[in-house]
């Protein structure tokens, strides 16, 4: 293939045509990825036959067929036989990893809100303050009203008339006295200062349930274990002792709780038994970090105890009594198989509970050493959307009142009944509704162990921007949990240094999530967040102006510049590409670039900020972590994934006869035709963490191997990553047609690979820290110097002992499990470019080469590279751009940014500011600090192009200047 451009006279013409698409290319390749206009809309308020559309949440979906789904479909058949004039719909919006969460924000995000919003405690706080929910209390009372007109508005949406101050009261009172006394300071409290919010306390969610965490256990694990079936444990040192006679048993695990980034949720029952709380008011009312205190460093070190805390029973060692995995993939396998003894789940009343007594026993949280007790107290609670019509509003909450009413309880109590849910209901409902004969088959346990979760109930954490707490607190918890050696220290020192990383996450919370600062503190931020607008700013400016530059030299050159009429029919070509450009990419920059500069609002009104975000950007940490993480990603996609294609195309090159070319092409580029969702899902079924995951069964395949054979493939396996990177440096020193930038890149991946290589070695040498040798009672001089780097390569020998790998559920492995199935999907693609670079390498200049003796990786080397080096630079640069805009819906779909924010590239954690907590603002200052980042590379790139130039029949050059 020849790259056949204008050449001679028409090289002005050429430049000119390029010029007038560069501010397009440059700050649409960077910047439209992160702009948005984000509009929140008025949802329509008419469905097509002139019933009001109320678009529910938590209404059943149609696959759905168990009881509450049922019960659901009832509801909705007898509420809109009562209130023709509405139609219900029900509101689903794809969320992350299954979570609660993300789907109404985002949906509010784009302008389709749910009308009735399920409220949940974390998010509540985030939804009043925004402006998102109407008070309940002033609807109640329209609808309880006398005065007709309280319900009647004008052509302007206006409402006639206001309920009187007794019908107020008398609405907050119903509240009141419909929800246990816990819950009622989560809904009825006051709004933060803010034009478009109503003043004052007010009702602003309708609980429908209510949820208690409590302890579940498995009656024949027990009888298995010796322990009394009907005895749960009473206090932590039971579950302790408990856990370990279960651990002890074959493939049992004593009790199980989930780690990672939500692990402080999983022991939140530890944590209020043991009287902490996440959040607190001050004196004064306002919100602060409270779990900085030394019963949460005794609560976590429990857990760490029952986590990794060694114990002996007959002769044999065990670490730890619990199943504590990063992910849950197996959780419910392992349960319903009866290998975990003990975990915690909701109890409720109000759902259809599927527990069997004779199997499964149910039992309040264990008492903490302090004496208390103490469980996660939740609610499903339901809210009408503030921008929602007045009509729409009042349809909402007629729903509301007639889902938590009397009748509705009936037919569901009459549903649970006729399904066999009966003896899990409420007992007094069940009296009440006269079904005398199911209340005798009750379980007491049951109806204790409710009754007691629920009085010792704490709630779920609902202050000031609660959404993100159980990330925050999960960090030291998660430091202490990977490090067993806390254990061997006296407990006055591991609690005093579990306490210091609970103060470092509580100051973090105070600064960066509650806004806690000083106005010198924020003096200084705004300064340094100016500073940083500068030179974002300048790097757009003068990124922009240099790439400009290089493509009017020419022009320049020829000192003068032809007339616009001479070009009007390439204008002509080029102003639809250029105005889809323009409605993609400029607009939307356009008008969301201001955005960095306002506290953006839906509901209510936006305020001018100033220099906030970028301040709040330049010291938030965990966007700086994201950074990079960015550059890890894209280390990892150009490092990995940039040279196959290349490889690809030289081997597809050198396949002999017609048949066979097309045959491999065909193969190699196969994965392009497989959908993305498919391909996410095909993935994720291979990097399934437990021993039956098929990526696991290959490698540990490798277990039954012995310690000959083992040993054997050890050392091929290390003698063929050294020739790889012996490979790599020889090409940084042999390759002299190569630029010396490039070069020495080259040179410096190779350096990096030996230098990954041989740090174990290091690290084997120098040994252990001293914590860790005091902890454990090692002996330095076996662990240390030349003892400790003998034990690291006696490693080498011996039978494989490889345990199931983690691989996206393990935060160390997730990254490169991300980029492993891309670099799949592209290299067959990606090799096309360069199978058409190589037909321009001549023929005679290969046959010759092989005629003087000149070996495959020679012709490599001296021929077919140097043709084609230029189209390699330009690839490589617009890999590394492309990298760094990319593969967020990659690692959305894949992993949603974790195990433990491992994967949360600076993509993801703008999409997570934006779409899920809202800060649309600090979001687009984030989207400023990439831009600036990555325009530096899209200038460079730009600036080679204008360097090429292109002939017909000859390979592509580069100008020497």
């Amino acid at each position: 293939m020849n790259f056949s451009f204008f050449s001679g006279r028409t090289a002005s013409r050429r430049r000119r045509v390029q010029r007038l698409a560069l501010v397009p290319t440059i700050v649409a390749a960077i910047i439209g990825a992160c702009s948005f206009v984000p509009s929140a809309g008025r949802a329509a308020t008419d469905a097509k036959d002139d019933r009001t559309l109320l678009r529910i949440m938590r209404l059943p979906r149609a696959s759905e067929s168990g009881v509450n789904a049922k019960v659901g479909r009832a509801f909705v058949r007898d509420f809109t036989k009562q209130y023709p004039q509405y139609q219900l719909e029900p509101f689903h919006m794809l969320s992350i990893g299954g979570g609660m969460d993300e789907g109404p924000l985002m949906a509010i995000a784009t302008g389709m809100p749910p009308l009735g919003i399920y409220v949940n405690f974390r998010q509540s706080s985030t939804y009043i303050n925004h402006g998102f929910l109407a008070p309940l209390e002033m609807l109640y009372a329209r609808l309880h009203s006398d005065n007709p007109k309280v319900r009647e508005t004008d052509k302007q949406g206006n409402w006639l008339a206001d309920p009187t101050q007794a019908e107020i009261d008398a609405a907050v009172q119903y509240f009141k006295d419909s929800v246990v006394g816990p819950v009622w300071p989560v809904i009825y409290r006051e709004a933060e200062p803010h034009e478009g919010i109503p003043r004052g306390k007010h009702v602003w969610a309708m609980p429908t349930g209510t949820l208690a965490r409590a302890l579940i256990y498995r009656k024949d694990v027990f009888k298995e274990a010796g322990l009394d079936p009907e005895r749960p444990p009473k206090n932590w040192d039971e579950l302790l002792e408990y856990s370990r006679k279960i651990k002890q048993q074959p493939n049992k695990f004593g009790f199980y709780y989930g780690r990672g980034p939500t692990v402080s949720w999983s022991i939140y029952n530890f944590m209020v038994s043991n009287g902490t709380r996440y959040m607190a008011q001050n004196e004064d009312g306002e919100w602060e970090a409270a779990f900085n205190t030394m019963e949460a460093a005794e609560t976590i070190y429990y857990v760490l105890k029952l986590t990794k805390g060694e114990f002996t029973a007959d002769g044999e060692t065990y670490q730890g009594a619990v199943y504590a995995p990063m992910g849950g993939g197996e959780v419910n396998l392992k349960w319903n198989r009866g290998e975990i003894g003990m975990r915690t789940t909701y109890l409720s009343f109000d759902t259809g509970q599927q527990i069997n007594p004779a199997v499964m026993g149910v039992a309040p949280a264990p008492v903490a050493p302090s004496g208390q007790r103490g469980g996660e107290l939740n609610c499903t609670m339901m809210g009408v959307f503030a921008d929602a019509t007045p009509e729409q509003r009042l349809g909402v909450m007629r729903y509301i009142l007639y889902i938590t009413g009397e009748e509705a309880q009936r037919m569901k109590t009459r549903i649970m009944v006729d399904h066999g849910f009966g003896r899990f209901l409420d007992p007094e409902k069940l009296k009440t509704f006269g079904y005398d004969d199911v209340l005798k088959k009750v379980p007491e346990e049951w109806v204790d162990a409710v009754h007691a979760a629920q009085e010792s109930g704490v709630p779920e954490p609902y202050g000031k921007n609660t959404q993100m707490i159980y990330e925050s607190v999960s960090v030291p918890i998660n430091w202490a949990l990977n490090r067993p050696e806390l254990l061997q220290l006296p407990k006055e020192e591991a609690l005093k240094r579990i306490k210091e990383q609970l103060d470092i996450a509580a100051d973090r919370v105070n600064k960066f999530t509650l806004n806690k600062l000083s106005p010198e503190e924020w003096r200084k931020r705004r300064t340094f967040g100016g500073l940083l607008l500068l030179v974002i700013l300048g790097l757009f400016v003068g990124s922009i102006s240099w790439a400009w530059r290089a493509f009017t030299r020419a022009e320049r050159e020829l000192g003068k510049r032809p007339p616009l009429h001479r070009f009007a029919k390439a204008y002509l070509l080029l102003f639809p590409a250029l105005a889809l450009v323009f409605m993609i990419k400029y607009l939307p920059l356009i008008l969301g670039a201001p955005l960095a500069l306002f506290d953006y609002e839906f509901a209510i009104k936006s305020t001018f900020v100033g220099l906030d975000n970028f301040a709040t950007a330049l010291y938030d940490l965990r966007f700086w972590r994201s950074i990079g993480r960015t550059f890890y990603y894209v280390l990892l996609v150009v490092g990995l994934g940039f040279w196959p294609p290349i490889l690809v195309a030289v081997l597809l090159d050198e396949v002999p006869g017609t048949a066979f070319k097309y045959f491999f092409r065909t193969i190699f580029y196969l994965p392009t035709i497989v959908s993305g969702i498919i391909m996410v899902f095909l993935w994720r079924q291979l990097y399934e963490p437990s021993e039956s995951g098929f990526l696991n069964q290959i490698i540990m395949a490798v277990n039954h191997l012995g310690p000959v054979v083992a040993t054997i493939l050890r050392l091929l396996a290390l003698g063929a990553w050294f020739s790889l990177i012996a490979i790599v440096l020889a090409s940084a020193v042999k390759l002299k047609e190569l630029s010396w930038p490039v070069r020495t890149a080259v040179a410096l991946f190779g350096l990096a690979l030996l230098g990954a290589t041989l740090f174990p070695l290091l690290d084997a040498y120098l040994g252990p820290s001293e914590l860790v040798i005091a902890a454990q009672g090692l002996d330095p001089d076996k662990v240390k110097g030349f003892s400790g780097l003998l034990n690291y390569l006696l490693g080498f020998i011996g039978q494989f002992q490889i345990e199931p790998l983690g691989w996206i559920e393990d935060p160390g492995l997730a990254m490169l499990c991300c980029v492993i199935p891309m670099i799949w999907a592209t290299a067959g693609p990606g090799c096309i470019i360069y199978l058409a670079a190589l037909k321009t390498v001549p023929e005679e200049l290969i046959e010759a080469a092989t005629i003087d003796g000149a070996s495959v990786l020679q012709r490599l080397a001296y021929i077919t590279l140097p043709r084609v080096k230029f189209l390699i630079l330009i690839q490589l640069i617009g890999a590394v751009i492309g990298a760094f805009k990319g593969g967020t819906n990659f690692i959305l779909a894949m992993t949603g940014g974790g195990p433990n924010g491992a994967t949360r590239t600076v993509g993801m954690d703008i999409f997570e500011r934006s779409f899920m907590l809202l800060e649309f603002s600090t979001g687009a200052a984030m989207g400023w600090i990439l831009g600036a980042i990555v325009i530096l590379f899209t200038s460079y790139q730009l600036r080679r192009m204008s360097r090429a130039t292109f002939k017909a029949g000859a390979e592509t050059s580069v100008a020497a200047k």
